[in-house]
């Protein structure tokens, strides 16, 4: 567990931040203590739509089911309540809840892209036509965080998916200048990623043929491949949409000496402001992209190119000590996820 507890279990002394309570949020979330408090967003995103008087559950994708006889799945689930400026909310009690008792669902289970995340989304498949989902189980399936850039070619830099050892090595050379990164499409965090060149100052073609081969399992697994640009050690931008609509923006820097941006492998977050044309080039993707069932999504962007989107579980990442902007960027978030569900009565 990263620091002191998530949750705590008494109640006393601990007020409801409003009387009325509007809406039913659940959402799905990892196991608390694998959370780190000082980054997480659905903690933060829940308790965002707390402020605002709503119902907030959690559950894992472990406590769902689906039986027959029964016209949805459901989960059992606990209710959170938070207090004052706290992310780490109070708990009660969990009992069981149908899936259609929800106004809304958040799916914020981290990925691997696995079995077990796509057995899920089957199970919100029950109520995906009478419960706003954030973001609709179809819309998980069928857009791959790495492949879906390929949909989007004018706002990306040349990109190869594939398993054929010579064609990867031939993109390599010709469209890569002999300096790329390899990529699995199913993790996330930079788990995975190779940086690998070929040709003068790198590896020769047959010892890249063998680095490759291993890397797809001999050709059974395919992988992403993209241009090494050398922008990344200046730092990976992270902007954060809602509805369309970019409401975070963040660079996260590697560490020294290492080209992953990810805080999770050491990048520091900076303040960041966006040029027009990276604006553009969210705004196009994410509108898109909301339109086919996805509405939250974060965009990783290099050198002013998308290099990746990210619609399973992505953060709102915003420097630290900047309590203004977080406020602001959660409170947009929570305002159009209320506005897109409606005013419904708890």
């Amino acid at each position: 567990m990263h620091g002191g507890p998530l949750f705590v279990t008494d109640r006393a002394n601990v007020p409801e931040l409003r009387l009325n309570m509007k809406q039913r949020h659940f959402f799905i979330i990892d196991p608390i203590e694998d959370l780190n408090p000082a980054l997480d967003s659905s903690l933060r995103m829940a308790r965002a739509l707390a402020v605002r008087g709503h119902r907030i559950f959690f559950a894992t994708i472990r406590e769902m089911s689906w039986q027959s006889g029964k016209e949805a799945a459901s989960a059992h689930m606990v209710e959170a309540h938070f207090s004052g400026s706290d992310i780490r909310p109070v708990v009660t009690p969990g009992a069981r809840h149908s899936l259609a008792d929800c106004d809304a669902i958040h799916m914020r289970k981290d990925p691997p892209f696995d079995l077990s995340y796509i057995e899920a989304t089957w199970l919100l498949d029950s109520v995906a036509s009478k419960v706003r989902i954030y973001n609709q189980p179809s819309a998980l399936r069928n857009f791959n965080e790495k492949v879906t850039i390929l949909l989007f070619p004018d706002d990306i830099k040349p990109a190869l998916v594939s398993s054929d050892v010579s064609e990867i090595i031939g993109f390599i050379e010709k469209s890569c200048g002999g300096d790329a990164v390899i990529k699995p499409l199913a993790l996330f965090g930079g788990r995975g990623v190779e940086h690998i060149r070929v040709g003068q100052g790198g590896l020769a073609t047959g010892e890249a043929a063998r680095q490759i081969t291993a890397m797809t399992r001999d050709g059974l697994e395919k992988r992403m491949v993209q241009p090494f640009d050398k922008k990344v050690y200046d730092g990976e931008v992270r902007a954060f949409c809602v509805g369309g609509e970019p409401v975070g923006w963040c660079l996260k820097r590697p560490a020294e000496g290492q080209f992953l941006a990810n805080t999770r492998a050491g990048a520091t977050l900076e303040p960041y402001a966006p040029s027009a044309s990276e604006i553009a080039r969210v705004k196009n993707v994410a509108s898109r992209l909301a339109r086919a069932g996805a509405p939250i999504v974060g965009f990783d962007l290099i050198g002013g190119f998308v290099s990746e989107i990210n619609i399973t579980s992505p953060r709102l990442l915003l420097p630290p000590g900047t309590p203004a902007a977080e406020h602001s960027a959660y409170e947009q978030f929570a305002a159009w996820i209320e506005r897109d569900c409606g005013q419904v009565s708890a």
